[in-house]
């Protein structure tokens, strides 16, 4: 009888070049929910700064009228504050839509296609922690830089993959970065290269207006590696 072959399980994560095509094959299989989560907070801000911008203007017209006519000031106020009202929402909605994403890379990474309705459940759920998370990893990083460059840089690494953590085991916002540090610690390299190639994606930014585009596409296509880089990383710590 012949013996059935096993693939060995790799020992060392995958280049981070390499994992540009998984990411973008993982991407296009679900194109519409990227494409959908990526661009409406743009198109959001843009609709605020427009609509704010108008709003604006017309509080001058009404502050000039007001002083000719004696227009209440509190009338003139509310302008202001609807526009504060449409900008705190349009910042609520970023942080879900932001959470989604981080929820939409985690399930295609496992080679699921997730409908945005689930995906919507996850980011209402998860939004307020993750903002936790990310006012505290920032606050690790920033002061690692103030007190030296390397302290920072290594926070950045122990901490890149706990927002998929905490999605995926629903965890607390120091059980997440505790287990990122652990699973991160031994294949740092893995995540500077995600990194690295992420900054080099985005050197097409310089180039006026298209340059802005072609960067836009390629962080789209990329932004699966880390989801897939933090089930690799899981895998190993197990074996």
């Amino acid at each position: 009888m012949s013996k059935t072959k096993h693939s060995p399980t790799p020992k060392e994560p995958v280049s981070s070049f390499e994992l540009f095509n998984l990411s973008a094959s993982a991407v296009q299989r679900n194109l519409s929910a990227f494409t959908v989560l990526n661009l409406l907070p743009a198109a959001m801000m843009l609709g605020s700064a427009i609509s704010s911008s108008r709003r604006d203007q017309q509080t001058n017209d009404l502050s000039g009228i007001g002083s000719l006519t004696g227009l209440p000031t509190y009338a003139i106020a509310s302008f202001a504050g609807i526009g504060l009202a449409i900008f705190l929402l349009v910042i609520l909605a970023s942080l879900i839509i932001r959470a989604m994403l981080y929820a939409l890379q985690l399930e295609v990474a496992k080679g699921k296609t997730p409908e945005l309705a689930d995906i919507w459940q996850v980011g209402k759920k998860y939004w307020l922690r993750l903002l936790g998370l990310g006012i505290v990893v920032s606050v690790f990083v920033i002061g690692g830089l103030f007190l030296l460059i390397v302290p920072g840089l290594i926070m950045l690494r122990r901490y890149f993959l706990s927002p998929y953590v905490l999605i995926e085991k629903d965890t607390s916002i120091s059980e997440a970065m505790r287990i990122s540090a652990e699973i991160s610690k031994p294949y740092s390299g893995s995540i500077w290269g995600i990194i690295g190639v992420s900054i080099l994606l985005s050197l097409p930014s310089f180039i006026p207006v298209i340059g802005s585009i072609v960067s836009f596409v390629l962080a789209m296509l990329y932004s699966v590696a880390p989801a897939l880089r933090y089930q690799e990383l899981k895998k190993l710590a197990k074996t």
